[in-house]
């Protein structure tokens, strides 16, 4: 954006995102289980619109959670080139390290660990950048990790009363990228996403999307739109021709008036 100004270039941001995946005590739990999980965990978390918010209705927050933990402990964690693989490295080990310290900051700002929160070293996985899929629970919305983008293996759990609280903690992030909701109830499920201020959204699913549709984001997480027709927009220049079909005078001026 900086180095655009320089000559006023169009540009087309497509950002980073804290994206919500709101679970509703009406939601069918095991299919929101299986998506809570692959919205964070898929492709390790290296995802923009990844679902690295999880809002939970507090009603089923119990139920929910310890089959969260026990089934993230049992992910498969290995190189990315084996078909038994449910979870591959991290791009870098620098990135290894960053996802790794905003785990620890997680622990020293008192958010509780449900599970995961270390690095991958079994057997020969100790030569590469593995992070462990982690979850956080008793977080709260000032919390670093809650507010930042870690673009790794890192769920924050955060717990709602009503509907109205969970589109309040949804929108209170910079970002505006993605958001998920979980529910039966599809009439609530479209109010509520119409309420989060996101580009992407979901409706009992989370990452699939198509190519004919817009991708982009609200606030922090982008200018414009790409994919579709919309991500075109960012290549034309409009322009605007005005046609008089019945030319005459304006009579505006005194000087020009007829004699």
């Amino acid at each position: 954006m900086q180095a655009a100004t320089g000559n006023i270039k169009k540009i087309t941001l497509e950002l980073g995102g804290k994206s919500p995946n709101i679970v509703f005590a009406d939601a069918d739990m095991e299919i929101a289980l299986e998506f809570a999980m692959f919205g964070i965990f898929a492709g390790q978390g290296e995802v923009c619109s990844a679902g690295s918010r999880l809002l939970l209705e507090k009603s089923v927050a119990d139920s929910f959670l310890p089959k969260l933990a026990a089934a993230c402990g049992k992910i498969v964690v290995g190189d990315g080139l084996d078909a038994g693989t449910e979870m591959g490295p991290l791009i870098t080990r620098a990135h290894m390290e960053k996802v790794l310290g905003y785990i620890d900051e997680g622990k020293r700002g008192g958010a509780e660990l449900l599970c995961g929160g270390s690095r991958v070293t079994d057997g020969v996985l100790v030569r590469g950048n593995f992070a462990s899929p982690t979850v956080f629970v008793n977080t709260r919305p000032d919390m670093k990790i809650v507010r930042e983008e870690i673009f790794g293996p890192v769920l924050v759990v955060q717990i709602f009363n009503d509907e109205a609280e969970a589109i309040t903690l949804a929108n209170d992030t910079v970002y505006g990228l993605a958001a998920g909701v979980f529910t039966r109830d599809t009439a609530k499920g479209l109010r509520v996403l119409k309420s989060v201020r996101a580009g992407i959204t979901w409706l009992n699913t989370y990452h699939p999307t198509f190519n004919e549709a817009p991708w982009g984001g609200y606030k922090q997480s982008g200018i414009g739109r790409e994919l579709g027709t919309f991500g075109l927009d960012a290549y034309m220049e409009t322009k605007q021709i005005n046609i008089n079909l019945a030319p005459a005078k304006l009579g505006w001026y005194s000087g020009l008036a007829s004699s």
